[in-house]
Order: C-alpha cells, then sequence, then structure tokens
C-alpha cells in the first residue's frame, strides 16, 4: 500500500508556515533597521532622538538633556501634539528654539534601545504655568556653560560651589540651618527648600562635583545616612543635591565583624555618635586588614562612619543591601 504524502494537501499547515516566514522576515528585517539605522548616531556629535515617552538632545559626550513629551511648546501645544502628527521638523525647531546651542541632526527611535554615554544627563529645567508643563529658559545659557561648556571641576574654589538642600524630615527651618553650617565652615553658596515628600531615608544627588568635594560636604552635615541617588527628577542647576530625611527609625544597619576589643570599642561608639541599627557579630577574623564592605550606593555612608572610626580602606559589595559591614582584624 502506497500512502500520499503530498505537503500541499493541508492548505492549513501552507498558511500557518507562510504566516510564519512573513513573521520571521519582517522580525529580521525590524532588527536589521535598528542596528543600522542607529550606527550613524554613534558616528554624530550633535543630534536629537525622539523615543518612546521622552526627547533626548545630546551633545556630544558631554551633555544630554531629556525633553517629556508633555511639555508644551506654547501654551496650546505639547510636544506629544506634535508626535501625534509626526512633525519632527518643527519639534527640532522648537527644540533649537529654546536651547542655547542647536543640534541639525535626529532620529525618531520607538522600538529598541540606543546607549547615551555623556557625563551629564539632566532633565529640561521645567516650571508649571496653568497645570501646565513649560521649559523654564531664564537659567539655560548657565546650565551650558556648567555643565557642557570645559571647565576645571578638580579645582573648583569652593565659592562657587552651589548645592541644593531639600528639606525631608518636617523640622521647620532645618535646610536652612544646614545651608548655613555648609557656608560658615567651607564657603559654598547654598538653595534650602522643601522637598516633595517627607521620609526617612537621606539622599545625596550629585551633578558635576568631584568625589573628594562631595566627601567635605558629607562630613560637615550632621545626617549619616546619604544614599547616593542617580537618575533624579530634580530640575537644578546646583553642583550636588542633598535631601535631608528625617533617619529616626533603623532604617540602615551597620555590623561589625570581629570579636577583639576594638571591635567592641568601635561597635559603641558608633551608637554613641547615633547611628541607629548597630550589630556586632563575635567571630574572628584573620587574613585581612580593617576595612568597610559597602554597596556602592552607599558610599557616602560608609565614608562617614570611617572618617569617624579612623578607617581608609573600603570594599564595594554590591550583594549588601542597606547594609554597612565593619571587618576589624
Amino acid at each position: 500500500m502506497k500512502f500520499n504524502r503530498n505537503k500541499s494537501s493541508n492548505p492549513r499547515v501552507k498558511y500557518v508556515l507562510g504566516g510564519f516566514i512573513v513573521l520571521v522576515v519582517l522580525t529580521g528585517t525590524l532588527i536589521y533597521n535598528l542596528i543600522s539605522g542607529n550606527k550613524d548616531i554613534k558616528e554624530w556629535d550633535r543630534y536629537m532622538i525622539i523615543g518612546k515617552d521622552n526627547i533626548f538632545v545630546v551633545y556630544e559626550d558631554k551633555l544630554a538633556i531629556k525633553i517629556p513629551f508633555d511639555i508644551q511648546v506654547d501654551k496650546d501645544i505639547s510636544f506629544r501634539d506634535l508626535i501625534k502628527v509626526k512633525n519632527y521638523e518643527e519639534i527640532l525647531n522648537r527644540v533649537n528654539g529654546v536651547l542655547p546651542e542647536k543640534v541639525e541632526k535626529y532620529k525618531v527611535i520607538k522600538f529598541g534601545e540606543v546607549d547615551i554615554n555623556v557625563k551629564n544627563a539632566r532633565n529640561i529645567p521645567e516650571v508649571m504655568i496653568n497645570d501646565r508643563r513649560h521649559i523654564l529658559t531664564s537659567n539655560m545659557e548657565s546650565m551650558f556653560d556648567d555643565l557642557l561648556r570645559e571647565k576645571d571641576m578638580k579645582n573648583i574654589a569652593n565659592e562657587n560651589i552651589i548645592v541644593d538642600i531639600l528639606n525631608a524630615n518636617g523640622r521647620a527651618g532645618h535646610a536652612r540651618r544646614t545651608g548655613e553650617k555648609l557656608r560658615k565652615e567651607l564657603g559654598v553658596k547654598f538653595n534650602a527648600a522643601n522637598y516633595e515628600t517627607n521620609g526617612e531615608q537621606s539622599y545625596v544627588i550629585v551633578n558635576d562635583l568631584p568625589k573628594e568635594k562631595v566627601e567635605e560636604l558629607v562630613m560637615s552635615i550632621n545626617e549619616k545616612y546619604f544614599k547616593i541617588k542617580e537618575d533624579a527628577t530634580i530640575p537644578t542647576l546646583a553642583n550636588v543635591v542633598f535631601v535631608l530625611g528625617k533617619e529616626e527609625r533603623k532604617i540602615f544597619n551597620v555590623e561589625v565583624v570581629g570579636d577583639s576589643a576594638t571591635a567592641g570599642i568601635y561597635a559603641d561608639t558608633l551608637k554613641k555618635d547615633g547611628y541607629n541599627d548597630v550589630t556586632q557579630k563575635k567571630e574572628a577574623v584573620k587574613g585581612t586588614d580593617t576595612l568597610i564592605n559597602y554597596n556602592k550606593e552607599d558610599y557616602y555612608i560608609a565614608y562617614k562612619i570611617g572618617k569617624k572610626l579612623g578607617i581608609d580602606k573600603f570594599v564595594e559589595k554590591n550583594d549588601l543591601q542597606n547594609k554597612i559591614v565593619v571587618v576589624v582584624e
């Protein structure tokens, strides 16, 4: 007996197979277009990217400015309105109308990702007018002077440093008192204001200040738990921003590891200094120096503890969560 194995006998199979082939071709074409279409961006110096929800204006490897679609172009039209009708040239013209330095090239990227590696990334300064978001143009020139045009930040004088201090602890006047202390001790300029919400955690947002300068500032502020906050949405021209939290609850654990008398002294010292969750793990420590393990976002917390205890060796361990480990030989 001979069986009929004609592949075309089942039309449903043909349609499924054909659809699969079309899908593969379309997917391959999309991936190719994403890869090949974004190659030219890497060769551009200054350009605008229109993404899924934001516009990005990039200036070499120095500065990238994010403009949300919901920002108004004028009192009646937002960037989102122009996006809907695909009026990309008008978007470019409007962006160039508010930024001190113009760009000529742009790319629309609705799918995939493009790496933007720049020294400074900022949200465009904005202000609310009649419940609508508008670009704050008054300080735009100084932002470009600070972030795009060349200057030597390593040797910046303290009197040229601007610090924003935001009160998130509900204590009236606390941010201003902290700012006055910094001005008196270090000679920096400061702006004091209330943060949008109160909370336990303190934060530091470093815009363009060298680590050594931030360390100096941290040591002059009473708060202890300054977690590094990246991708912040605070529009400011300040070099660094400090958000002062309540720090009243046990929000952060400091573990002192070691069974020596020194380990006990370190634990007691931190408790007396106001660190609110200090424990000692009494076990022998051998084959290592006295050091502090920390998560990279907790560097300034570890630094302040190190200065208090006289420890200058730090090891980054990013598996730690809201915890500093002081290892005592």
